[in-house]
């Protein structure tokens, strides 16, 4: 029964305290307001932040999945090539249909190989026309090394390539643009400035991949590509290595590449062999570099809004010095006058950090519309900057709680 009785009385002193902190916010309207704002705009910032960081690992994560999980890709390009080694780079030799060629009569690990080439180009039917459109060329093989696959008819063939037929294979978004409604296969289609094509297949939809979309794609044979827009564009070589034989896969595909270009033992590569770890690894950097960004914001938002809300429970326990000494006087008890002080402080910056995460996923849903940086709402990160705001209230309410708690209940009187 003691326990009862104790826990009623704990519980209406938090209802009362909670009752009276509400009306000495309302009593203060402005200092209140801007002490929420404060809050809001720092953890909105944070939410926007870790909003960013959330949609463009999911993202990411897509666009590793449109490479293969175990496939290689030969380039005369090294992801992740900084302003300082851009020369270099630039000035290697394409990789070619030779590279290809000796890739396939040499290397014996890999399960496939697929030459791709792309270009931007405009996609026109029924006087409707397309533009940006990524046109790519490759062989049968395109779909093993890239993981991609078809919806509706088939794939090119390797009649396709050998014959350079004008058979061509649709994203989704160039499906819905053209055939909503239809069925597109036997369709005609101009890509680029004369080039005809016939529909034979559909792509899955892939969806957008950092603000691009990976569905507005057109793939046609290699040999129809280099014929229709030449042979100036280098290639990509995917190569899809044995499952657990991904380094040996590419220590072979380099001894290979080398003895194509005839290079002597002493020279340095003059192609690059990319995998989707090393593509990670510069990923996982930049995401990094941003949590840090996001940490520190955060806490410089704690710190300001705390030091914010300390002042304005400093002030009032100042003006409000008198009451409490009448209130100790008639037997309030310390811990009475220390929830209702520590209510309002948690009162407001709970307040703010709510305010602060629906601007911020706000904030985040138009960056995702109108920028090319994706945004995803993370319910941790929601999660954590409601709770964050409302220990934040506790730790900085507590010293001026305890200044209003602690005072003499005589000199409190007194006070003018």
């Amino acid at each position: 029964m003691k326990f009862i009785a104790k826990a009623r009385r704990i519980l209406s002193e938090v209802r009362d305290a909670i009752v009276q902190a509400a009306f000495s916010l309302v009593s203060h309207k402005l200092r209140a307001a801007l002490t929420i704002t404060g809050i809001a705009i720092g953890i909105m910032a944070v939410i926007l932040i870790f909003m960013v960081e959330a949609g463009m690992s999911s993202s990411f994560a897509r666009q590793l999945s449109t490479l293969g999980p175990n496939t290689l890709f030969v380039h005369k390009w090294k992801w992740g090539v900084n302003g300082n080694d851009w020369w270099k780079y630039k000035n290697r030799p394409v990789v070619t249909q030779m590279d290809w060629r000796a890739l396939e009569a040499n290397a014996v690990l890999p399960e496939a190989i697929a030459p791709i080439v792309s270009t931007d180009a405009s996609v026109t039917h029924g006087g409707k026309e397309l533009k940006h459109v990524d046109i790519r060329g490759s062989t049968a093989k395109y779909l093993q090394a890239t993981g991609w696959q078809v919806r509706h008819g088939r794939f090119l063939t390797e009649i396709d390539h050998e014959l350079g037929t004008d058979a061509c294979i649709i994203g989704a978004d160039v499906e819905e643009a053209f055939f909503k409604g239809q069925d597109p296969l036997g369709q005609r289609l101009r890509v680029g400035p004369s080039t005809r094509c016939t529909v034979v297949g559909t792509f899955m939809r892939k969806g957008n991949a950092f603000g691009q979309s990976q569905d507005l794609r057109v793939l046609i044979p290699l040999s129809a590509f280099t014929r229709s827009f030449g042979l100036k564009r280098g290639l990509v070589l995917a190569v899809v290595a044995p499952a657990g034989k991904m380094s040996e896969t590419e220590d072979e595909v380099t001894a290979v590449m080398r003895n194509a270009r005839h290079l002597q033992p002493d020279q340095d590569d003059n192609f690059s062999v990319n995998r989707q770890d090393k593509l990670l690894q510069g990923f996982n950097q930049m995401t990094l570099a941003l949590n840090v960004v996001g940490v520190l914001i955060g806490i410089i938002t704690a710190v300001v809004g705390g030091i914010g809300i300390m002042n304005i429970l400093l002030v009032s326990v100042k003006e409000r010095t008198r009451e409490i000494g009448v209130r100790r006087a008639l037997g309030a008890r310390r811990t009475t006058i220390l929830l209702q002080f520590l209510c309002e402080a948690v009162m407001v910056s709970a307040m703010g950090g709510f305010v602060g995460v629906a601007l911020g996923a706000g904030a985040g849903k138009l960056v995702d519309v109108l920028t090319p940086f994706p945004a995803s709402v993370d319910p941790k990160v929601v999660i954590g900057g409601c709770l964050g705001s409302i220990l934040l209230g506790a730790i900085f309410g507590i010293w001026p709680a305890l200044s209003a708690a602690f005072l003499h209940p005589i000199e409190a009187l007194r006070y003018e």
